[in-house]
């Protein structure tokens, strides 16, 4: 996975401008496989509540918060 790829999911998806898996993966120069592979692991090993919306033909969270993905000092 990677993380670039990840925080740039996640930038679309606030915005709801993800579009469908095929143009996710034109917007990351991934296949629309490799897109779902993607959105899979941030769903199971990220925790991520994304959903698709129909309506809009975008994905988006189906709850507030963040995805932080950032180096944390053991204290």
């Amino acid at each position: 996975m990677d993380i670039r790829k990840i925080i740039r999911i996640n930038k679309l998806i606030n915005s709801q401008r993800t579009g469908t898996p095929k143009t996710l993966g034109i917007h990351l120069g991934v296949s629309e496989r490799t897109t779902h592979n993607y959105l899979r692991f941030m769903r199971t090993e990220l925790k991520a509540p994304i959903e698709w919306n129909a309506y809009k033909k975008t994905y988006a969270y189906k709850k507030t918060g963040t995805l932080k993905i950032e180096w944390q000092e053991d204290k």
